[in-house]
């Protein structure tokens, strides 16, 4: 009985203390890492007499917030005009070097598929036929189908994108009848978290998919 008690709360204080610790060792190697990186930009602005106090003063994370501080700046440069033809050139010259090319693509990508989660674009996860029965696959609503495709299937059909696994830039589109489609509780991020990790990562119990008629 104690034995099987241990046991038990030994795993249960493992599944508490290895995410929290691991979380809080990956943001400490990030932070003091980002902090001696951006120590030639803390100088320049505040001066070496600035960077002394501040060392002697020390405040974690004072880097991380002028890369953060950077970063919106470059967000707010490449949202204008120039900025976009800036950027657009920088990819060009990007795209013809080889090792390069490979590198910046795929993390474009995958930073590309984040990003899609949180525009409005993307809807809902479903589930679908697919290929055949009784085969299921996840899909993403994307919007409803043109009024003139609905007028020749004789009923209203959605526009869902099947991504593939494990790269889910790339998938098919379905036009699926709206009472073929199931909704599915989970957001978006979730199911490409699914999607991703090859069915691995599930998301949250959630309460029963319904049809997305009812």
């Amino acid at each position: 009985m104690f034995k099987k008690a241990f046991k038990k709360n030994l795993i249960a204080g493992l599944l508490v203390t290895i995410p929290a610790g691991l979380t809080y060792m990956i943001l400490s190697f990030v932070i003091t890492r980002v902090d001696k990186a951006m120590t030639p930009a803390i100088k320049g602005i505040f001066g070496s007499r600035g960077l002394n106090l501040m060392q002697e003063w020390h405040i974690p994370g004072m880097g991380f917030l002028l890369l953060g501080l950077f970063i919106i700046g470059v967000g707010l440069f490449g949202t204008n005009f120039i900025g976009k033809k800036v950027v657009a050139l920088g990819e060009k010259i990007l795209h013809k070097i080889p090792v390069v090319r490979v590198i910046y693509t795929s993390i474009k990508k995958v930073v590309d598929t984040i990003s899609l989660t949180e525009t409005a674009n993307f809807q809902k996860m479903v589930l679908i036929t697919y290929p055949r029965e009784p085969l299921k696959t996840l899909g993403i609503v994307c919007c409803n189908t043109p009024e003139n495709i609905k007028d020749a299937s004789g009923e209203k059909m959605l526009n869902v994108f099947v991504p593939t696994s494990p790269n889910p830039t790339t998938g098919f589109l379905f036009m699926v009848p709206e009472k073929d489609a199931v909704a599915l509780k989970m957001s978006v991020e979730e199911g490409l978290k699914m999607i991703i990790s090859f069915g691995m990562t599930n998301p949250e119990p959630q309460d029963t998919a319904k049809s997305l008629k009812s």
